[in-house]
């Protein structure tokens, strides 16, 4: 790409959320807010939650060139440029910031609150609303929380807050009063592959379908596996968790651990969202098993404690994923998961 990073988790050589041209997946929460800006009646702060990699950060830069569109006095190509480029002097951003010589902070640190609050100060650039994104509001800590949560309760005239989370049931009570939200679903197998053939070229139909698998409703994700050199190993981890519960847990760990540490992660992300999963078919289906219920949240417990122990005490990353990966296995032979 050859040009500066502006996003702590941005994937090379792929088009920014604030480039995005249209919204994909998420078409009844969009035509809302879009008729609630005809009317005005936007409220002052808006929450955009759900799974990470589903598309909010583009919704909510799609959302504010609209807006911008609607409330001001500039052409739409006028706008999508200056977004694109992040030099709308209506358009407010506030991220995890680089930090020098290289590498990102790992948290939205109060100072980068208190550098909104100053510019928002300043007098307006453009007609219309001015918008500011939280991408993400989860990476806040509690001071740059606090400080927000201050101009939420009393936030300028014309301007919108659109927060985006990941994990929503983290957040501060009183951020959730502020705001009106949205949860925005996953998207069908169909509209991620759409995505993934468009921003990743020269890939081949058994790896798109792989990719799609693993993604789980989240085009990111796709996008990702795309870029692993272990995309193979990852899909036999996936194939393993949803119908081939056997005992060669152990050989797998060791190819993940091989693969390399992006693929580590990957494979933490997918063990940790097929327990979910888990415990999501539990509960909806009503399953009378209370046993089966407790052995799953038990097993969610377990999995991000040892994961997280390995992290901050440098554990062996071998042993931490077969013993992971044989408690999977144990949960599956007992409930015969197929």
């Amino acid at each position: 790409m050859g040009e500066k990073l502006r996003e702590a988790d941005q994937l090379i050589d792929i088009s920014l959320p604030e480039e995005a041209g249209s919204v994909l997946g998420h078409d009844a929460a969009f035509s809302s807010l879009i008729a609630q800006t005809q009317a005005n009646q936007l409220p002052s702060a808006i929450m955009l939650h759900g799974a990470k990699g589903i598309g909010k950060a583009s919704f909510a830069f799609a959302l504010a060139k609209e807006i911008f569109l609607i409330t001001g006095d500039e052409k739409k190509l006028q706008i999508d440029r200056q977004v694109a480029a992040g030099s709308h002097p209506n358009l407010f951003i506030v991220r995890k910031t680089a930090k020098k010589p290289k590498g990102f902070y790992s948290d939205i640190r109060i100072d980068e609150v208190r550098e909104i609050q100053k510019r928002m100060r300043k007098t307006r650039g453009r007609k219309g609303h001015r918008i500011c994104i939280i991408d993400a509001i989860d990476d806040c800590n509690i001071k740059s929380s606090n400080a927000l949560l201050k101009i939420l309760e009393e936030p300028p005239a014309n301007t919108i807050f659109i927060l985006i989370s990941h994990r929503p049931g983290s957040l501060l009570p009183t951020i959730h009063s502020r705001t009106q939200k949205y949860a925005l679903k996953t998207l069908s197998d169909e509209m991620v592959q759409d995505i993934l053939i468009d921003k990743v070229s020269d890939i081949s139909p058994k790896n798109i379908e792989n990719c799609v698998k693993l993604a789980n409703g989240r085009p990111r994700r796709a996008i990702m596996a795309a870029m692993l050199e272990g995309l193979n190993i990852l899909s036999d981890l996936q194939n393993w968790l949803d119908n081939e519960a056997n005992n060669n847990h152990i050989a797998l760990s060791e190819e993940i651990i091989k693969a390399g540490i992006a693929e580590q992660e990957f494979a933490r992300e997918i063990i940790i969202d097929w327990i979910a999963n888990q415990a999501n078919f539990v509960a909806k289906n009503n399953i009378n098993n209370r046993y089966r219920f407790a052995s799953i949240n038990k097993l969610w417990d377990k999995a991000n404690e040892m994961f997280n122990q390995a992290d901050i005490y440098n554990l062996d990353k071998k042993q931490t994923m077969v013993a992971i990966l044989d408690a999977c296995y144990n949960y599956n032979s007992t409930y015969n998961i197929k």
